[in-house]
Order: structure tokens, then C-alpha cells, then sequence
């Protein structure tokens, strides 16, 4: 048994522009690590040490969280075939934090593992970080994978996979304009999105939208709070072709209920494709919507040194 819990693709701003039209599309690079994902987790399922490393170059290097370093395929398929005869037989669910190009035919993932028995024993938590690198023939390999400290992940670290929603955000949605800002809580636990809606017949929207991770469900949990007196609370799923959905239900200033499924698509490095749907209102079901948010350039900061 797995699961998979995929990150938002981080293109790195600091590549040059010829390097950034080198690299893989979006879909491209969530499917290659997807791809890489399934195979190992079918093969530490099957305990099938010589499957997983295959997965790796010839002279690719494993270094475990104890900091041994096992270097070729052949050393770390005896790593993992001792392991599997050493230890009991359990489920890995893999949390892919982030994917990120770093060069042309480089690609840095950053994830964690969970591995728990299937004898009710303990659950262990490892966070990873693997190199692939792309062959000769277009296919991709693990260079290098490095363990780090195994423990329990915090709320920050797991919000890391939300954190593509951090700045400043514009839409024009149905007529009205609206701002967002996203930010860090104070103790870095949550991430906090403030929000202003201006509308065509002059009415104003300001509320908070605070998103915190919910150990019980293993979800990222949404509260959000706006200005009118209304409420909505939701849990967001992370989708295979890298997208994130956040199911809300809710109540309006005239006591209505309300529920839909809002779902964030990467459209470019600074722009989400956001689609409301399966939305009902009073028990009505209403059409799907659709509108782009557009991320604000950083302001320009102007000296005042006199030269």
C-alpha cells in the first residue's frame, strides 16, 4: 500500500532564460517523478530489492539517514535486499514536497517517506532529497538520493507543498476585482491569505483565509472568515497532474448553505487557472466557473541616496 501526495512544481527564477526554455513542461516533470514514485513504491511493496535498483544510474550514490554512503547499483541493491530480509513487511506512502529543474536534464526532488508495519508497530518518517538525471536514450535515473534526520514533520515542513501560494495575487472575477496576499503565520505553522473584493456597484469584501494542517485526516485544513459575517471551511487533495483542490462548505449572511470544489492549475510561473465547480447553492447546482489570478511583480523600491 501507498499513497501519493504531489508538491507544486518550483521552477528555479534563477536559471538563465535560454536554460528555463530547456526544461520540461509542468505535466512533463509531474509525470517523470510520478513515473519514478509508482516504480519504487511497487517495488518496496514486492520487497524486490534488484526493482529498485534499477531505478538508479551505475554509479549513482545512496546515503542513508545514518550517513553510510553505498555507492553503484550493485551496493544499493544489497543495501535494500538486507533491509527487506532484516525488516518487517509494512506500507511507504511517499509526500512529494517539491520538483524542481535545475539545469537541463537535472531535476531535484525533495520529498518524505512514511513506512508503517502491517503488525500495528511503529511509524517511522524519513525526509529525502533525489537527483534524477536524464539518459542518453530520453529516459530518467536516480543519480543520488540522501536521507536526512528521520522524525516527525512538522506543520511548516508540510505546508511547504502549498507554498507556490505565498505573494501577492490579482483577479478579475464576474465583475469584481480582487486582491490576495499570502503570508507566512507568525510562527511559520499556517499560511495566512488576506483578501479584498471590490465589486462593480461599489460594495467592498475583506476577510482571512487561514490554511493549517490536520493531523487526524492527514489533510491541509481551510478556515475562512470574510468581513460580511460569512464562514466556509474546506480540505484540500493534492490531483496526479499537479494541481491542488480545496472541497468548501459554507453558510451566507442570509444563513444559505453553500459548497464547492475550488481547484488551483499552474498556468505559467506566475499565473493559477482556478475552476469552481460541483458548486450548490441552497441545493441548486450551479455551472462551473473559471478565472485566472495573476501573481504582482515585487514593488520597485526606489532609492533615495542622492548621488
Amino acid at each position: 500500500m501507498w499513497r501519493l501526495i504531489f508538491a507544486w512544481i518550483i521552477f528555479g527564477g534563477f536559471l538563465p532564460i535560454y536554460a528555463q526554455e530547456n526544461l520540461p513542461s509542468a505535466p512533463d516533470l509531474q509525470k517523470i517523478i510520478l513515473s519514478s514514485v509508482e516504480r519504487y513504491s511497487k517495488a518496496f511493496a514486492d520487497q524486490d530489492a534488484k526493482a529498485v535498483s534499477e531505478l538508479f544510474t551505475a554509479e549513482a550514490e545512496y546515503v542513508n539517514a545514518a550517513g553510510m554512503v553505498f555507492h553503484g547499483k550493485s551496493a544499493i541493491a544489497a543495501e535494500f535486499s538486507a533491509s527487506f530480509e532484516l525488516s518487517s513487511k509494512g506500507k511507504i506512502e511517499i509526500e512529494v514536497l517539491s520538483i524542481r529543474p535545475v539545469a537541463a536534464g537535472v531535476i531535484i526532488e525533495e520529498g518524505a517517506s512514511t513506512f508503517s508495519t502491517t503488525e500495528d508497530g511503529p511509524t517511522s518518517v524519513t525526509r529525502y532529497v533525489a537527483t534524477h538525471v536524464q539518459q542518453d536514450d530520453g529516459s530518467w535515473l536516480i543519480a543520488s538520493v540522501r536521507e536526512l534526520k528521520s522524525g516527525l514533520m512538522s506543520p511548516h515542513d508540510r505546508l511547504l507543498s502549498l507554498s507556490w501560494i505565498l505573494g501577492k495575487w490579482h483577479e478579475d472575477v464576474r465583475g469584481s476585482q480582487a486582491a490576495t496576499e499570502w503570508k507566512w503565520s507568525e510562527n511559520k505553522n499556517f499560511l495566512i491569505g488576506n483578501f479584498v473584493e471590490i465589486s462593480s456597484i461599489d460594495s467592498s469584501l475583506s476577510g482571512t483565509h487561514r490554511i493549517g494542517w490536520d493531523v487526524e485526516r492527514s489533510q491541509f485544513h481551510s478556515w475562512i472568515f470574510a468581513s460580511q459575517g460569512t464562514s466556509s471551511e474546506g480540505w484540500w487533495q493534492a490531483n496526479q497532474d499537479g494541481s491542488w483542490s480545496l472541497n468548501l462548505q459554507g453558510i451566507d449572511i442570509e444563513g444559505i448553505r453553500h459548497s464547492s470544489r475550488m481547484t488551483y492549475q499552474q498556468d505559467g510561473e506566475d499565473a493559477l487557472i482556478i475552476t469552481q465547480s460541483d458548486r450548490i447553492v441552497n441545493g441548486v447546482r450551479l455551472p462551473t466557473i473559471m478565472h485566472r489570478a495573476v501573481r504582482q511583480p515585487p514593488e520597485v523600491k526606489l532609492s533615495t541616496t542622492n548621488e
